[in-house]
Order: C-alpha cells, then sequence, then structure tokens
C-alpha cells in the first residue's frame, strides 16, 4: 500500500486555489530557521527551538552559579513529568513560580527578584536571536515567495498566518508586496492592541487584507504606560523581547489577553464551514494550541487540516496516531503520510502528465516518472521545508 504524492499534491493545490474556501497557515519555527544568515552561510537567520532554548540555557547559566542549578533543576522536572525542556515550558515554569511566589520567600534556590531576572535574560536573548540585522537578511527569502501568492491570490475569505515565531520574518515580505496586513493592532500613532477586533466582522478592515496573528508574541510588542491604563501597542523592533509570551500564560490579565484573544480567533477560524488549514515548521509543541486544533477536527468534520512536516514522525508520536483516528486530519511527511486515516509510503502509481510534471518538481524529488512497464518510484515530499512550500505556492500563479 502506498499514498500517491501527486494525487495528495492535486488535492492540496485544488485547496489553495478555491477562492470560497476559508484558508490559514499555521507557521513554526522551522519557517524562520529554514533560511541561512547572509553573512554566515550554513548558519541559521534565527534559530530553531533547540538553538534558542541553548542561547538561553547559556545566558542564565552566566547570571551565576546559582541561576546554573535552577535551570538544571527545572530541567529535570520537566522530563520528570514527560515535558518537554525547551525555552517556551522553561520560560512558562518560570512564570508560574514567579506569580505564585509569595514576597521574601524563595524557590529552586532563587529569589523572586532573582528568578525575575531569569525572565528578562530569557525574553531579551530570544529578542536578540529573533532580531537579525539586515545585513544578516538575505535579498531573497521564501517569505517574498509567500507574500507574492498572497498578493497574487484573490479570495471570497481574507488569508490568515498564525505564527508562534517571534520575528518579523513574514511581515516584511508581505509589506514588499505591497499587501496590507492587520494584526489586531489599530491606531497611526502607538497602534495598540485590541482584542475586539479578533472577534467582531464589522471592527476587522476588509478581505482584501492578510491577517497575521503572532500567538506568541512578537519583538515589535511593547508596553505602554503612558495613559491611564496599561497596554500593548506595536512600535519599531528591540532586543529587550519584553512581550515574549509563555504559552501557559494566564495569571496577568493584560498578558493573557493577547494570547487568549489569539487562541480564540483560531478557534473561529477552523469553525468555518470547510475551513482548511495547512501547518509548516510547526512541531505541534503547543498543548494549548493542539487542544484548539483537535476539539475543531473533532466538532467540525469539513475542516480540514494538512500538517507538513519536515521530520518524518515516529511511529509512536501522539500526532500519528490522532491522524489515525480523524479522516480530516491529514500529515505530509517526507517518506509517509498519513491519508483518510492510513499511513503509508510515497509512491508514483501513474506517468505525470505535463500539466503536473511542475508542480511534482517542486513537491517531491522524484525527478523520473514511472512508465507503464517500469515499476512505480518512491521519492521524498519536500513540502515540510518551507523554502519548497513557498515555491509550490508561487508555482501556483504561473
Amino acid at each position: 500500500m502506498s499514498h500517491d504524492p501527486r494525487v495528495e499534491i492535486e488535492k492540496l493545490r485544488g485547496q489553495l486555489s478555491s477562492h470560497d474556501t476559508p484558508l490559514a497557515f499555521l507557521f513554526g519555527a522551522g519557517t524562520s530557521c529554514c533560511v541561512d544568515r547572509a553573512t554566515a552561510p550554513g548558519e541559521p537567520l534565527v534559530p530553531p527551538v533547540a538553538g534558542l532554548t541553548a542561547l538561553c540555557e547559556t545566558a542564565v547559566s552566566s547570571l551565576s552559579a546559582s541561576h546554573a542549578k535552577a535551570w538544571a533543576d527545572l530541567s529535570g522536572d520537566l522530563k520528570a513529568r514527560g515535558l518537554p525542556v525547551n525555552v517556551e515550558t522553561v520560560l512558562s515554569q518560570f512564570q508560574m513560580i514567579i506569580d505564585a511566589l509569595p514576597d521574601g520567600q524563595s524557590l529552586l534556590g532563587l529569589t523572586k527578584t532573582e528568578l525575575i531576572a531569569v525572565t528578562t535574560t530569557i525574553r531579551g536573548t530570544i529578542g536578540r536571536a529573533a532580531h537579525p540585522s539586515d545585513a544578516d537578511i538575505p535579498k531573497t527569502l521564501p517569505h517574498d515567495n509567500f507574500a507574492g501568492w498572497v498578493a497574487g491570490t484573490t479570495r471570497r475569505h481574507p488569508v490568515e498566518v498564525f505564527t508562534t515565531n517571534y520575528d518579523i520574518l513574514i511581515e516584511r515580505a508581505l509589506e514588499a508586496h505591497r499587501q496590507p496586513v492587520f494584526d489586531g493592532f489599530v491606531g497611526s500613532y502607538r497602534p495598540f492592541f485590541h482584542p475586539a477586533s479578533l472577534s467582531l466582522r464589522d471592527v476587522a478592515p476588509g478581505v482584501g487584507w492578510t491577517r497575521v496573528w503572532k500567538i506568541h508574541g512578537s519583538i515589535n510588542w511593547h508596553w505602554d504606560s503612558t495613559n491611564a491604563s496599561r497596554r500593548i501597542v506595536r512600535t519599531e523592533p528591540a532586543d529587550a523581547g519584553e512581550l515574549i509570551l509563555p504559552s501557559h500564560y494566564k495569571y496577568d490579565e493584560s498578558r493573557k489577553q493577547p494570547y487568549l484573544a489569539l487562541l480564540d480567533r483560531l478557534s473561529r477560524f477552523l469553525t468555518q464551514e470547510n475551513a482548511v488549514l495547512v501547518t509548516c515548521g510547526y512541531s505541534f509543541g503547543d498543548q494549548h494550541i493542539n487542544s484548539v486544533l483537535f476539539d475543531a477536527l473533532d466538532n467540525h468534520p469539513r475542516t480540514h487540516i494538512f500538517g507538513l512536516r519536515y521530520a518524518e514522525p515516529g511511529e509512536e508520536e501522539e500526532l500519528v496516531r490522532r491522524a489515525l483516528a480523524r479522516p480530516n486530519f491529514l500529515i505530509y511527511g517526507p517518506a509517509t503520510a498519513v491519508v483518510d486515516r492510513r499511513r503509508d509510503v510515497w509512491r508514483l502509481l501513474h506517468p505525470v502528465d505535463d500539466a503536473t510534471a511542475g508542480l511534482i518538481d517542486v513537491a517531491f524529488d522524484s525527478d523520473a516518472q514511472p512508465e507503464p512497464d517500469k515499476p512505480a518510484l518512491t521519492g521524498r515530499c519536500r513540502l515540510g521545508d518551507f523554502n519548497f512550500l513557498a515555491r509550490f505556492l508561487a508555482s501556483l500563479l504561473s
């Protein structure tokens, strides 16, 4: 048994090309780390989650031996509970400790002030890593192909981009292609976050505006206390990373507001009739996001999610088990796919005609095409690599 990449690529192309389909993308760290620095080929422009975690551990450990031990102890506790040790979970756990710790007490060998220094250091480290200099950014990015496709397509519903990334590469590319962008901030002097614009149709701009939702915060979000109430504003990018949001932060109302409002926006999108979400560079590591995704799949059978994976998912990975139980959740890995609740290898089963040869060349790495008297060919699906997904999207305009 096998899955024919020609059939699946045509299926995905049909969804992307349908003008009536509500379409959104969920982008994770893989869409930023797939680009090399212009000044250091081979080094990612923005580090992946593992790289960010290592940078943050080094920065926190440099504060003192006590800080290094606190990181190690917290990491050990996360591992013992079966939780991933990455910058998201570590930051979330440190912040939860701070919020629950009374003044004058200590935990993990650190006072509340010292624990706050940990979160400040983590955010600053992330902010610097997610804010590459102009000299480091290549002249051409896959984000440009993506933005070109967005600008060149016509749809009844606005394209929505949900992302856990802190960088502003997507925003830069969309603006370079003169594509209007709405991100939940309103105003012209110091645009401020406006939750109602995410849920009220009459508040947000029209269908021609692409929506970009930064679920975990952004390097160009900042606190503004110039008015009577403290609020979040969007200004120039900065390295402080003060609004790098932990995925489990639900204590401070002002910080809860963007995170939960954006999750609610994701849920609202997925409950639309025939909604399609395409994920790329997202490893399904945020359980709050996953809960929204799988709840929508379970309660809205006409909603579909295409999970494009850069790395092959393991047999016991929860993601695979979920796809095997849901016909509206498809996983396209490099070597295998889960389609219609069945996991099998990729294999070209029929000759590829001239009309689809170009798409196959971009999306699938087998350039040989089977003939009727020869065995079918295997290969690797490349759509989980954002470079190839962006090229695939650009090819749809030709």
